[in-house]
């Protein structure tokens, strides 16, 4: 049995203590010294990449005194969700009331803490997630590049099999013009992927692809979603980086290949000052065609020998089903390395205008024709130099190394213009042409130029020109121009000026 005065103690004791807790719980409005308990939130970084981590950091405290050892639990709410719900993530403040709570979101999340002693709750802080994007854009042979654009995001999210629009706007123009359709694909570990690939011009460019992403709001900030584009349209700038990939854009550089633009201008400067009617044609080393008056169409000369050495060839393997046998190298050799005309008649025999009209086709000629005789073909520069950029692959590989000995090993009577100016530096494959015509003097000249890695063709026609040697004079200027420091001295000029027979 307690004495009085033990009693009287332990009274005076509990009543303190009930004073006491009143003072820390008492809710607001109960009392003027009621003191609601404060728990802030606050994140490390707003903004992350996807498959990074944030840290969380708060406070709790009530009035100006730090809570210790008081339990935090975490509540998210991602985009899309409908409520709150919680995450599992929890711990306790330190002696100073402050808490940490490592947090790795997959996609735009709002958060907050909540302590249940003293009873708290924070206010909601977003975290961004921005897709973890990877672009590779790669230039390709003839003037194509490659655009490969990753994405990481939320596996959830089902970006796979949308349609991706493709702009191209070359140089600083503004239009945008689109190019291409392709789909997404997607992985099961959120992995999603475009890809295209595309001509350009050479310099500089700029590329955008874009697809209509479900659920686009849950990954990124505002700043990085736009309208795709279904259709061209005009923008004189873009951002230079996007961080999606519902809407990539990006400013890129082609090569453009040799011979470059000046050297192709200082030809036509060079051209256009000549007297007479003229064309020429470069197919560079990134398959770029360029030059002047491509499409005049002009007789041909003997210059379509070289499209009936390949024709023929074609037909031995692809109909005849054999390789040389009889007269056939008798008859090819003299046609190519002299200019023999009755033996381009024979070969125009075997062979007639429809395979020649095939190889046209295959060559990606667009002026070509022919009627009555191989002499009476017509065609343009453009024509010419697209044939001979594609000759390794118009002719069968049993008579490859053949054809490419007998066109760079003409006769060296014949061998003035291109070969004359671009030996050494260049292994040259040609074939001219020589006649004379109603307004004068016709001299034609194809050739295939080659070294190393690079490999350009080029054609120069000319009709009306005062004389052969003029017409000789004409093609030698051009190629010094496209072929720069390396062509040989253009002032010791070829002994071709009064050519023999079998020009055609």
């Amino acid at each position: 049995m307690r004495s009085p005065r033990r009693a009287l103690a332990a009274r005076a004791s509990i009543a303190s203590g009930a004073v006491a807790l009143a003072w820390l719980y008492t809710p607001a409005g109960v009392g003027a010294a009621a003191v609601t308990a404060q728990l802030t939130a606050v994140p490390g970084r707003s903004e992350i990449t996807y498959g990074q981590s944030a840290t969380i950091r708060g406070r709790l405290t009530l009035g100006t005194t730090k809570i210790p050892g008081a339990a935090i639990t975490l509540e998210s709410k991602p985009y899309g969700a409908k409520s709150w719900s919680a995450t599992g993530a929890a711990t306790t403040t330190k002696a100073d009331g402050t808490y940490s709570i490592k947090v790795r979101p997959r996609r735009n999340t709002l958060y907050r803490t909540r302590s249940a002693t003293p009873p708290a709750l924070s206010r909601a802080v977003p975290i961004v997630v921005d897709e973890l994007t990877d672009a590779h854009i790669n230039n390709l042979a003839l003037g194509r590049i490659r655009v490969i654009v990753t994405s990481r995001h939320d596996p959830a999210l089902n970006w796979s099999h949308k349609r991706v629009y493709w702009f191209l706007a070359e140089g600083t123009s503004p239009q945008f013009k689109l190019i291409r359709h392709s789909r997404t694909t997607q992985g099961h570990s959120g992995l999603t992927r475009m890809k295209e690939q595309f001509k350009v011009s050479g310099g500089r460019y700029r590329v955008l692809a874009c697809f209509s992403a479900p659920n686009r709001k849950a990954m990124g900030p505002a700043r990085g979603r736009a309208v795709c584009h279904h259709s061209s349209f005009r923008k004189r700038r873009l951002p230079r980086h996007w961080l999606t990939l519902s809407y990539f854009h990006r400013v890129g550089f082609a090569p453009f290949g040799f011979p470059g633009p000046d050297a192709v201008s200082s030809a036509r400067q060079f051209i256009t000052g000549q007297a007479g009617v003229h064309s020429f044609a470069v197919v560079n080393s990134e398959g770029r065609m360029s030059g002047w008056d491509i499409h005049r169409t002009y007789i041909s000369a003997s210059v379509v020998k070289a499209m009936l050495l390949v024709a023929y060839l074609r037909k031995l393997h692809y109909e005849d089903h054999r390789g040389f046998c009889c007269d056939d190298q008798s008859v090819l050799y003299p046609m190519i390395h002299v200019s023999d005309n009755n033996a381009a008649t024979t070969i125009w025999q075997r062979v007639g205008d429809g395979r020649l009209y095939d190889l046209a086709h295959l060559a990606g000629m667009r002026d070509f024709s022919i009627s009555g005789i191989w002499a009476n073909a017509h065609f343009s520069a453009s024509d010419q130099a697209r044939f001979m950029f594609k000759l390794d692959q118009l002719l069968p590989d049993e008579f490859r190394g053949y054809a490419r000995w007998l066109l760079a090993n003409i006769d060296p009577s014949q061998s003035w213009g291109i070969p004359h100016v671009a030996r050494p530096y260049w292994y040259v494959m040609f074939k001219g042409g020589w006649r004379s015509t109603g307004i004068g003097q016709l001299v034609h000249q194809i050739a295939r130029l080659e070294r190393a890695k690079r490999t350009w063709t080029m054609a120069v026609l000319t009709d009306g020109d005062p004389s052969m040697g003029y017409g000789i004079g004409t093609i030698e200027g051009v190629t010094a121009r496209l072929v720069g420091p390396h062509a040989a001295s253009v002032s010791k000029a070829s002994n071709a000026h009064s050519l023999g027979p079998g020009g055609g």
